[in-house]
């Protein structure tokens, strides 16, 4: 977890999770957080919005803001705004995914990006 001072919207800095992700890891991570850790997360369509916009991503060191997406946790309303950064070398594309919410969010997604790093055995 991170603060990261990009946000126009606030002076304070936001808290962010963030983690590099091959680009077919995205899809897998979004829907076991959507699966493990949110009671209503996000939905097929906003998982293929937001693997579709990666995508579209050419240039190395772009970043684009993917949008804010309401999810349920613990029975309540929340916000998770997603970001991408992307990375290109030797045609490899690699995704830096931050994930912006409250503090208690934040490091739910944080320890799950950790578990399914882990888990792949990135």
């Amino acid at each position: 977890m991170f603060n990261k001072k990009e946000n126009i919207n606030n002076d304070e800095a936001p808290l962010a999770a963030g983690m590099n992700f091959d680009l077919e890891e995205v899809q897998p991570f979004l829907n076991r957080l959507s699966s493990s850790v949110l009671n209503s997360g996000f939905t097929v369509d906003e998982i293929n919005t937001i693997q579709s916009e990666i995508e579209k991503m050419k240039e190395d060191n772009e970043v684009k803001e993917i949008g804010t997406f309401n999810v349920i946790y613990k029975g309540h309303q929340a916000k998770i705004r997603i970001e991408a950064e992307i990375h290109i070398e030797d045609d490899l594309k690699e995704v830096v995914l931050y994930m912006y919410s409250n503090q208690e969010l934040v490091e739910i997604i944080d320890e799950e990006m950790m578990k399914h790093v882990d888990e792949i055995g990135a």
